[in-house]
C-alpha cells in the first residue's frame, strides 16, 4: 500500500485557508489537493468575518480544519473571541496558524489565547503538514467525531 492509499480518509474533506499570500495559498491547495481535501480560500479579514458570522449561530460544522495566516489571526483576535463566546460549537474546527518565525513572535498574545490546535511555519515542509493533519484525524475521534473518516485505524 502506498503513503498515498494511507491517507485516503483524507478523502472529501474541506478545509478553508485564509492567506492573504495568493503563491502561500496555492501552494498549500496544491498539496492538500493531492489527497482529495476541498480547499476554500478566504484572502481578507472581510471574507474571513463574513464567514464566521455566517456561522454565528450554527452548530453544523463546514471545515475539517482552517488554517490561518498569522496577519489575518491578528486581525480578527477580537471578533473572533466575540463570536466564541457566543457559540463555542465553532472551536469544533481546529485552526492551524501559518506564520513565519518573526510573525509568531509579533502574535504571541493571540497564540497564548489557546484556539491554535498546531502552527506551521513557513516554508511549510508536506511532512510536517501530513503530520498535522495526522494528529487532526486523532483529534476528531477524541472529541467524539464518529464519522468513518474521523475513526483512528487499529
Amino acid at each position: 500500500m502506498s503513503f498515498k492509499e494511507k491517507q485516503i480518509w483524507l478523502q472529501g474533506k474541506k478545509v478553508a485557508v485564509c492567506e492573504t499570500d495568493e503563491i502561500r495559498f496555492k501552494e498549500i491547495k496544491i498539496f492538500l489537493q493531492r489527497y482529495g481535501i476541498e480547499v476554500t480560500w478566504m484572502k481578507n479579514a472581510q471574507e474571513m468575518l463574513a464567514d464566521l458570522e455566517s456561522r454565528r449561530y450554527s452548530t453544523h460544522r463546514v471545515f475539517f480544519a482552517v488554517f490561518v495566516a498569522a496577519e489575518l489571526a491578528k486581525e480578527l483576535a477580537e471578533p473572533w473571541s466575540n463570536i466564541v463566546q457566543v457559540n463555542p460549537s465553532i472551536l469544533k474546527a481546529p485552526l492551524i496558524l501559518t506564520a513565519t518565525p518573526e510573525q509568531k513572535f509579533a502574535i504571541q498574545d493571540v497564540i497564548e489565547q489557546g484556539y491554535f490546535t498546531d502552527c506551521l511555519t513557513h516554508p511549510i515542509s508536506p511532512n510536517h503538514m501530513l503530520r498535522v493533519l495526522r494528529r487532526l484525524n486523532h483529534w476528531n475521534a477524541m472529541r467524539g467525531d464518529t464519522t468513518p473518516a474521523a475513526r483512528l485505524k487499529k
